[in-house]
């Protein structure tokens, strides 16, 4: 599906609204950019964490960490800051990619300095000077261009941790799940063989990415070839699906009856 249409990024400056598309080509690219660099600062096998709302960068983060064996640590933007902080210390997180909606929270657990997070990388420019997923991008493509393969090449352990995910607790602290690429990969394939899912697809990202059906569905699109687009906001649904002509979505009960 190289030349298949893989996201849909919406950028809009007041009411000026322009559409970027990113191919299954370029998504290809630009992991292999950001895997680069990511092993070539250290983070080879370390893990890294991913905060913020459903959006192009989150999946992008998310699926270099997967191919490159760096163990991906989805996290709930809407935890409470000592929550977010203790999952953090939890995790042994050595890098983040945060949005910089979040970005007062990400300082204040930098200052207090008790995660093991050396690395910070924001979604977006921000005013703290602090390296976006942009700029990371661009240096790891010069290392590539250069020669160094050894994220293109990395051949992960199927059966090695490759997410650890936070289960909102129903007692005391959430649970920390360990996931292998196998167990999502095994998801994937399951759905493959029973849904009716097309290239010519456009699916809109509702689910949150940082709960594993979000994020699994994510990938089950990918292996179909399908576009994606991310939503501006529940109350934009309606909005959305004519916007985009979304022929798909994955959703929950609650998600449906508001719609209906």
């Amino acid at each position: 599906y190289e030349n298949n249409i893989a996201f849909v990024v919406k950028h809009q400056e007041g009411k000026n609204k322009t559409y970027e598309n990113i191919t299954y080509k370029e998504f290809l690219e630009q992991i292999n950019s950001l895997g680069t660099k990511l092993y070539d600062i250290g983070l080879k096998n370390k893990r890294i964490a991913i905060l913020g709302r459903n959006r192009y960068e989150w999946v992008l983060g998310h699926v270099t960490n997967l191919l490159g064996g760096m163990v991906s640590i989805p996290l709930d933007k809407d935890l409470q800051l000592e929550e977010l902080e203790n999952s953090l210390i939890r995790s042994k997180a050595e890098c983040i990619v945060f949005d910089p909606k979040l970005m007062d929270a990400i300082q204040e657990i930098k200052k207090n300095g008790k995660t093991e997070l050396k690395h910070f990388i924001c979604m977006d420019k921000n005013e703290q000077g602090i390296e976006t997923v942009e700029e990371v991008l661009n240096t790891g493509k010069v290392i590539l261009e250069k020669g160094n393969t050894e994220y293109v090449d990395a051949d992960p352990d199927e059966n090695e941790m490759g997410i650890l995910l936070f289960t909102s607790g129903t007692t005391s602290q959430s649970k920390a799940v360990m996931l292998t690429s196998r167990n999502v990969a095994s998801n994937i394939y399951a759905m493959l063989c029973v849904e009716d899912i097309r290239e010519t697809d456009t699916n809109i990202a509702f689910l949150p990415f940082h709960h594993i059906f979000g994020s699994t569905c994510m990938l089950v699109m990918l292996a179909c070839g399908v576009k994606t687009v991310f939503p501006d906001g529940l109350k934009y649904i309606k909005q959305n699906l004519k916007e985009y002509k979304v022929t798909i979505f994955v959703g929950v009960p609650l998600l449906v009856e508001s719609i209906y």
